[in-house]
Parts: C-alpha cells; structure tokens; sequence
C-alpha cells in the first residue's frame, strides 16, 4: 500500500532505559533523560525550517510514555495541538516478552546474544517476531487510508526504533528480510528523521547506521 502524503517518521528521543541499555516494554513509562529531550527538541527544529510554524499536519503517536513526551516537545517546537494526535497501540514497538525491563546484559548471560545483524534484536521466545510488527504496521497504514484526507498532506508519525524501521520498510515496499520475514528498513542514529513520499525514503534529519535499542 502506497500511501499519498508525506510521512515524517521519528523515534522518540533517547530515555534512562536506552541510556541504562535496558529492555523497554509497551506498558511501562520511561521517561527522556537530557539528552533525549534535546534530540526531541531539535527534531521538532528540523520539522519547523520545513513546515512553518503551526502547520496543516496530523500527528501521530505510539501510545507509550516515551512517544507522548517526545511528540509534546515537538508539537511546542511547531505550534501543534498534541491533543488532536492520533494515539494508537499499532505503533508500540516490539514486544520483547519477559526480556522487558532487563538490561541487555543479563538477558544475553541467560539466552546468548539479542542484538543481531545491523543493530536488530532477536525476538524473546514469549514475544514479537518482525511479521507481526509488519502486520500492525500494514494495519495502521490501513487506518491512516481510511481518515477523511485518505492519508494525504503532511504527517508526523512519532515511534521506536525497531517498528519504524519495519514501518519505513512497509511504507517503502522493500523485499522481506531474508531471515526475519519482514521489510525492514535501515538504522538511523537516534534523533533522525525518515521521510517517505510517494513510497519513496530519504533521510530527512540526522544520518544512518545509529545503534538501536528499543
């Protein structure tokens, strides 16, 4: 599915989970250090010098802690009404089971290495596997369709590393991952901003091959 808009595609910014190398979950509210408040900041800049300030653009957000903070800093940074978001569960990032809120050391001492090829994790054997993520992402492409403007203007679409990046793989029709069954576009340094147009991606804001952890 191609969709006719212009999709501005954010991880929120970095939190004392990431900073700590813990697994986040869904459920749990973990909030921006600093810094991450500052990459929040300066992605909600990037957006302004292109937009305007308070532009005709939908908002959407991953209804987690970390997306909801991130996406009010930027929606100061624009003049945007963050109340008008659209909030949805499609956008979570990948559910990693019963690894949640243990550090990345401990769950590697128990099951062996999590983080793959390109910064990727390997699925918990009680969570998410990447065609799932796919499928809530083709679902939530379906939805954006379904809005009275089909999907058209500008959107803003704040996330987590790992679903986004099957989100950009999705929006830009690129092939399954040969061993994990779903597109999945490339890493990009935390703070970046992927732009998607007519099935389209380029880096927006920031730069590729930035380290991941969800």
């Amino acid at each position: 599915m191609t969709l006719p808009g212009r999709f501005f595609i954010l991880r929120h910014g970095e939190t004392v989970y990431n900073a700590a190398k813990r697994l986040q979950s869904n459920a749990m509210h973990t909030p921006l250090t600093r810094q991450g408040c500052e990459q929040a900041v300066a992605m909600g800049q990037a957006l302004r010098a292109e937009l305007g300030e308070r532009p005709r653009v939908q908002l959407h957000i991953s209804d987690t802690g970390r997306a909801l903070q991130t996406a009010s800093l930027i929606a100061e940074e624009l003049g945007i009404d963050w109340f008008a978001a659209n909030r949805t569960r499609d956008l979570f990032e990948i559910d990693m089971g019963s690894w949640c809120g243990r550090g990345y050391g401990d769950v590697e001492a128990d099951h062996g290495p999590i983080t793959l090829e390109d910064h990727l994790l390997r699925p918990a054997p009680d969570g998410e596997d990447y065609p799932a993520i796919a499928a809530r992402m083709t679902r939530w492409m379906a939805s954006v369709a379904a809005l009275p403007d089909g999907g058209r203007g500008d959107h803003i679409v704040v996330m987590h590393g790992i679903s986004s990046r099957v989100l950009r793989g999705v929006m830009a029709g690129l092939p399954p991952h040969p061993q994990h069954g779903a597109p999945i576009a490339p890493s990009l340094v935390q703070g970046s901003i992927a732009l998607i147009e007519n099935g389209v991606e380029r880096v927006f804001f920031g730069s590729a091959r930035g380290i991941e952890h969800a």
